[in-house]
């Protein structure tokens, strides 16, 4: 595995959000205190992921731990770094951590396509100023797995596996 590029939380969940409807995930922002602003309702996810409504598409919450994030796009997986020694000791983990984990199913993410994986408390026009991670992916629907793992004693991670949902076909009467 090559060196990745990570995401980092100011605090609060990261987002993954579809391209299709980035600019309006609106973050933290205060123009409407009437009602829960994006970051807000990114917080209230119970548990390590979930999803939220934007902009008639669905984001995926990050959620539970402002953990550096990144994306294995040949593996469907994010890598959450909760606990290492140094990013060359998670990055040399990680296959051990995916071979070993005890998946569990934690719902489903329909997008429609490409996404960005950022801070949730940015908007998503605005992510020229914090880092973020593009996440190709092709649209559809996702079952949403995840996996605590401790590959060695100094290691936690958590594992987000995105697998591709399959239509059945309908057969016609």
């Amino acid at each position: 595995m090559s060196q990745p590029s990570w995401v980092d939380s100011g605090g609060g969940p990261l987002v993954v959000v579809p391209a299709a409807v980035l600019s309006e995930w609106r973050g933290a922002s205060v123009d409407d205190t009437d009602t829960w602003n994006d970051y807000e309702r990114a917080c209230r996810i119970d548990g390590w992921v979930g999803v939220v409504d934007v902009g008639g598409d669905e984001a995926l919450v990050l959620a539970d731990e402002p953990a550096s994030t990144t994306y294995l796009p040949d593996r469907r997986i994010f890598v959450r770094w909760l606990c290492a020694v140094s990013e060359a000791e998670v990055v040399r983990l990680v296959p051990r951590a995916v071979e070993n984990a005890d998946w569990e199913d934690a719902g489903t993410w329909t997008t429609s396509g490409p996404a960005e994986l950022f801070d949730s408390g940015y908007t998503g026009d605005g992510l020229e100023h914090t880092t973020h991670l593009t996440v190709d992916l092709a649209r559809g629907t996702y079952l949403i797995r995840t996996a605590f793992v401790q590959p060695d004693k100094r290691t936690a991670l958590m594992l987000v596996h995105l697998v591709e949902q399959t239509q059945p076909v309908r057969v016609s009467p």
